[in-house]
């Protein structure tokens, strides 16, 4: 295969040196410095950049770059990118602390898209891409950060992702590995707390001008606030739209329905599984199950969260971060005061313990625990446990949870298929058997199948 590679401005300071392309886009001695979750050791150092001027215009190059390349040569090259990611593991130690995430999980995430990105020749997008694609993400899990980034070159496109500041490594790693394969990945860092709007505005007004795709992971009002930037404290924004060079992934909660025709063990597993990063903003705050399987479900849960090891993250046998008292107050005591509340702790409910309560959620569905913390409820049937769920999506302001996860027979699960397709049940993707984080390459995420939507010249709503 002859390629002419492209410069990349990939930015990273790690063993001691910068790797950058462009000195003037930083402060000579502007850092931001990566923090274990738990000591504050700064573990890692990432440029804090301060100008946007060239990043736009240099993803343009890079899309008409990869556009210009071969079917068979992208297929090749997203190939290699697979087998580095399946092999280069020199980051997950840096994951794990920056996150608070158990090793063994980083390392299945790493493994989960290097799969997904095995499979180019059947998801590989004919038309060209619409563009460069700015990403800015405060995604933290690794299950999710290199989503956006495959899902674009599958697309087409070239890709600037913007890390998380407190742990940017799991998407710094395949734009490193893009770097040194040709694939047209940019990768930057900031201070989220430093002019956050202001920067992010520059970003997406230079994306604008580029004729790229502006996506926002968070809450709908601040992507109108960084958009309508310049008029933003003159008039209320939130009631503008949205323009059409945004995605917006702003929707968020997670939720899990057990039906008594469920494998209760199945079933169980999808829970925990769920909770192995708990910071997602999709882990199943609520879990409604059937009243004739709920002694059961929650009686095995109990038994096997029990039996998890909670402690270092780089043991390879943990289960559950061990975290600060810190961050417990701060972080998983006001989702417990609130669940406690409406309900009766079964298990747990004290620092560093996995939990399990029982009762009646309706304010705590929409929180985000940070822990593992399982709300179970019993439900009489199906109709009740969907009338909680559009109950709680009211509250969201897509008026859809992003995920729910029904364990249940093929009858089961159709129906309420058949009712989300129709408007009656306001959850965006239903997942059948698997945990609400599990993602295949046939997952929309808030009704679009990514890809798609960014090779084709209209909206791609499955």
């Amino acid at each position: 295969m002859n390629r002419k590679l492209p410069n990349f401005v990939n930015f990273v300071y790690y063993k001691g040196r910068f790797s950058e392309i462009y000195p003037g886009d930083r402060e000579s001695d502007g850092t931001l410095a990566v923090e274990d979750y738990l000591t504050d050791e700064e573990i890692g150092y990432f440029p804090n950049l301060k100008k946007v001027s060239k990043v736009i215009g240099g993803a343009r190059n890079l899309h008409k770059y990869w556009n210009g390349l071969e079917g068979a040569d992208k297929i090749e090259m997203l190939e290699q990118a697979s087998e580095e990611l399946k092999k280069k593991n020199r980051y997950d130690e840096l994951i794990s602390r920056a996150g608070g995430f158990p090793i063994k999980f980083v390392k299945e995430a790493r493994e989960n898209f290097a799969n997904y990105l095995n499979t180019p020749e059947q998801l590989l997008q004919e038309n060209p891409g619409k563009g460069p694609v700015v990403a800015i993400t405060s995604v933290t899990t690794p299950e999710v950060q290199p989503y956006i980034m495959i899902e674009s070159l599958l697309g087409n496109c070239s890709v600037v992702i913007k890390g998380s500041s407190s742990e940017p490594f799991s998407a710094y790693l395949l734009a490193e590995i893009s770097g040194e394969i040709g694939l047209p990945v940019q990768f930057i860092t900031y201070k989220t707390n430093e002019n956050k709007s202001i920067f992010a505005a520059e970003l997406y007004k230079m994306c604008e001008e580029e004729g790229g795709y502006f996506i926002l992971m968070g809450n709908p009002s601040t992507l109108k606030k960084i958009v309508y930037h310049e008029i933003s404290d003159k008039l209320d924004v939130t009631k503008l739209p949205i323009p059409n060079n945004i995605i917006s992934f702003t929707s968020h909660g997670g939720g899990m329905i057990v039906d008594e025709s469920a494998n209760i063990e199945n079933a169980v597993q999808g829970a925990i599984h769920s909770f192995r990063f708990p910071k997602a903003c999709k882990v199943p705050t609520g879990i409604f199950v059937n009243k004739g399987s709920v002694d059961e479900f929650t009686d095995n849960l109990i038994d096997k969260i029990s039996r998890q090891k909670v402690g270092n993250v780089l043991d390879k046998n943990t289960d559950v971060a061990t975290v600060s008292e810190e961050y417990w107050n701060n972080f998983v005591e006001p989702f417990l005061r609130v669940a406690k509340s409406n309900g009766e702790v079964l298990f747990g409910g004290d620092l560093n313990q996995p939990t399990v309560i029982k009762g009646n959620f309706n304010l705590s569905l929409l929180m985000e625990p940070q822990y593992p913390v399982y709300c179970i409820e019993e439900i009489d049937d199906m109709l009740e446990g969907i009338e909680k769920i559009n109950e709680a999506s009211k509250n969201i302001g897509t008026g859809r949870i992003l995920d729910l996860s029904v364990y249940s027979s093929e009858e089961f699960f159709k129906e309420l298929e058949k009712l989300r397709r129709r408007g009656d049940l306001n959850v965006y993707t239903l997942h059948k058997n698997r945990p609400t984080t599990s993602f295949n390459s046939h997952t929309a995420h808030e009704g679009i199948i990514l890809r798609k939507h960014l090779s084709e010249p209209n909206f791609v709503d499955e």
